[in-house]
């Protein structure tokens, strides 16, 4: 896929298809997040990769007691002095389905990155937030270039 083909259609994913993906399609996905632009010169970052359902369970099972517990119809009608906001319907519909979309997922990639120090006393404190950031966009820019999105 062509770069601005996949940036256009690079998109956030909440449900998939019930499809395999091949190991190595992964193997060049994580690649391109290892290509990432580093504060630091070092890449100080490393990556879980779950893909069976109990390792989806015991990973997320504080996500799934969260959103068992969460009703999107009586926060979506709960009276408000205002008009519900687009990101306030958005919330009612995404929270439901936080534990479904991981679970659901072929592959859950969690990117993990080492730090020294992380504190907001200085803003380039902050840095290693910024990229493990550009680590997950090069990820999902992939995972778009390999038709998976």
């Amino acid at each position: 896929m062509e770069f601005y083909e996949a940036i256009n259609k690079r998109k956030t994913t909440r449900e998939f298809l019930d499809t395999e993906v091949d190991f190595e399609v992964i193997k060049r996905i994580l690649g391109a997040g290892n290509k990432a632009p580093t504060w630091d010169h070092n890449r100080n970052w490393q990556f879980i990769v779950l893909r069976t359902d109990e390792e989806k369970e015991y990973a997320f099972s504080e996500v799934k007691a969260i959103a068992d517990k969460f009703d999107a119809d009586r926060y979506l009608n709960m009276p408000r002095p205002y008009p519900i906001t687009l990101g306030q319907k958005m919330y009612g519909y995404a929270m439901p389905k936080q534990y479904t979309m991981l679970k659901d997922a072929p592959y859950v990639i969690i990117p993990l990155f080492k730090s020294k120090e992380l504190n907001g006393e200085y803003v380039s404190k902050l840095n290693p937030f910024a990229t493990i950031w550009c680590v997950i966009e090069n990820i999902f820019l992939a995972a778009t270039a390999e038709g998976l999105s």
